[in-house]
């Protein structure tokens, strides 16, 4: 019998945009990456909103915001609940520079904050 595979690209086709891609595998589907983009646009989290449900895996292939972005926002606030898989640099790297990128934004934050209240 033959299987029966569906890819659909969410983002990252034709221009530079944030990585998602769904491939369903005999109706398994596996998320190849969860990319966001540095102003965090809400638009690439409404498609993949959608699919969170029916997704049996992530799979990671690079430690940027581009390819791992949106992943902490789609297990925290969209209830993604799912084996993640990723070679050990990206998994460490990405966590670091997940963590780097927080630590930024809470001091640009900061430093707004104050500056707005001379």
């Amino acid at each position: 019998m033959p299987s029966i595979i569906q890819f659909q690209a969410f983002s990252g086709v034709n221009e530079f945009t944030p990585f998602a891609f769904l491939l369903e595998i005999d109706g398994f589907c596996i998320l190849l990456d969860c990319g966001w983009d540095e102003q965090f646009n809400l638009q690439y989290i409404e498609e993949l909103s959608k699919i969170v449900p029916r997704i049996d895996c992530v799979l990671l292939s690079h430690p940027d915001i581009y390819h791992v972005g949106a992943l902490p926002y789609l297990v925290g606030r969209m209830g993604l609940d799912c084996p993640i898989y990723a070679t050990s640099p990206v998994y460490k790297m990405g966590q670091m520079f997940m963590y780097d990128l927080y630590q930024v934004r809470c001091r640009v934050a900061a430093a707004l904050w104050s500056y707005s209240k001379r």
